[in-house]
């Protein structure tokens, strides 16, 4: 049975596996299922489960694994294919500073829930703003070098107040293809005038820009793009980005999810280039380099102001709880007394990449946490992805549609507390397995 049939014949009793194409399973991919999709949610969802659970059950699929022990450099995971626990090699998570399971923060996320309780109950433009939250607003706008700073409970909540509240309907935004997705809803859902550039291409961008201004000399134009790529590990040129900005007169906003912790000695991906000051906005994440949940906007203190009163997506949530805005702080204490945490990281990405160059292994060079590895062979990425998952090593199978067809990688994850033995073994792994894979 070909592709082209819809959902019918795919559900109930009488499915079969064997009639999707995939004799390989690694060759089917999530964009397949707009072929066998139809027009009812019910049969759509049935459909996916007769395609999922298969492959689920065969390890073929290895998402929302179930890590037993707190994130570390070598944890604990429920195999879904054995029903046993085994002890893993953590390069999966973007805990890269080690805060997840430091002594020094836990102590003082314990002290606060002891000192403020376990959160709000309510939207803080009416229910209150907490102490802790009130003073990592503060601290934010001071780490980024900004003049405040709103915290929201997660980044994509932060892509969506920000482009929903500054954005009018005469204004239009560029922003880089290969943003995330949190952009997109917020374009789609404000529906918002709004044009992507290639990826990481300034010539494109300027090309946009010359075209947009030269429209009209008076109307807004934001531009938007990742601090550094998170499929690709890739570091923005961001000294270039703002330097077209200031000539065109467009606003910078970067998101600085992955930067935020690595670069700039912590303070993310404007302090390295040394460009803090042309960036209009920085949008960041708790849930990268701190480990826990929450987004945060920070800018001037009169666009702040006007983003909390006209942003949906923060005055309709309730406020982060404190022992998160208590953790956060500490990490950023952390990050301040003890630069050597991100030194470590930034060291041991380079180890690792020298490790890859060694064993053979094809990687994107980049200068920041993450390390995108390619497989030998693409056509059985799954197959390969389940023996790394057998042998003991958690990295990230990256497939599409997040990632072209054809580009499937490994993205791997350093932290600043994994050992250069922990290095080794996980490049040891992978070179056993790639040498496997080629035959």
């Amino acid at each position: 049975m070909s592709v082209e049939n819809k959902t019918e014949g795919f559900v109930g009793e009488n499915f079969n596996l064997e009639d999707l194409p995939i004799e390989d399973p690694s060759k089917f991919h999530l964009l397949n299922l707009k072929d066998v999709f139809g027009k009812q949610i019910k049969g759509n969802i049935e459909t996916f489960e007769n395609i999922f659970r298969p492959l689920y059950q065969k390890g073929f699929l290895l998402y929302h694994r179930e890590v037993c022990s707190p994130m570390a450099p070598v944890v604990q995971v429920l195999d879904h294919t054995t029903g046993q626990k085994k002890e893993m090699l953590m390069f999966g998570s973007n805990n890269y500073l080690g805060f997840a399971n430091d002594e020094k923060i836990k102590e003082k996320v314990i002290k606060t829930v002891q000192d403020y309780g376990i959160g709000m109950a309510g939207p803080m433009i009416l229910n209150g703003s907490g102490s802790m939250q009130k003073e990592l607003e503060r601290k934010l706008a001071d780490f980024k070098g900004k003049e405040d700073a709103i915290v929201l409970p997660s980044g994509y909540q932060a892509n969506l107040a920000w482009v929903n509240s500054l954005i009018t309907d005469s204004a239009v935004l560029l922003y880089d293809e290969a943003s995330h997705a949190s952009l997109i809803d917020a374009i789609r859902l404000g529906k918002k005038r709004a044009f992507r550039f290639l990826a990481q291409n300034m010539q494109s961008l300027e090309e946009m820009l010359i075209k947009y201004r030269g429209e009209d000399a008076n109307r807004d134009i934001f531009v938007c793009l990742q601090g550094v790529y998170s499929m690709s590990g890739e570091v923005a040129d961001l000294k270039t980005a703002a330097d077209l900005c200031e000539k065109y007169r467009a606003y910078l906003v970067i998101d600085d999810a992955h930067g935020t912790g690595v670069l700039g000695k912590g303070k993310g991906t404007a302090e390295h280039f040394g460009v803090s000051s042309k960036v209009f906005l920085t949008m960041g994440t708790f849930s990268k380099s701190f480990a826990v949940t929450g987004g945060f906007l920070a800018g001037d203190k009169k666009t702040i102001n006007f983003i909390r009163f006209f942003a949906r997506p923060y005055f309709f949530t309730a406020a982060i709880p404190p022992m998160i805005a208590s953790a956060v702080i500490a990490g950023i204490d952390e990050i301040e007394s003890h630069p050597e945490r991100v030194q470590r990281v930034l060291e041991n990405a380079e180890y690792l990449r020298s490790e890859l160059d060694k064993a053979g292994i094809r990687y994107i060079k980049t200068g920041s946490a993450v390390v995108p590895v390619f497989p030998p062979e693409g056509s059985v990425f799954r197959k390969i992805a389940l023996e790394l998952h057998h042998e003991g090593l958690f990295i990230n199978p990256i497939e599409p549609p997040a990632v072209a067809l054809g580009t499937e990688r490994f993205r791997m994850s350093v932290m600043a507390t994994h050992s250069h033995e922990d290095i080794n073994r996980a490049v040891a792994i992978m070179k056993k397995v790639f040498d496997r894979a080629r035959g």
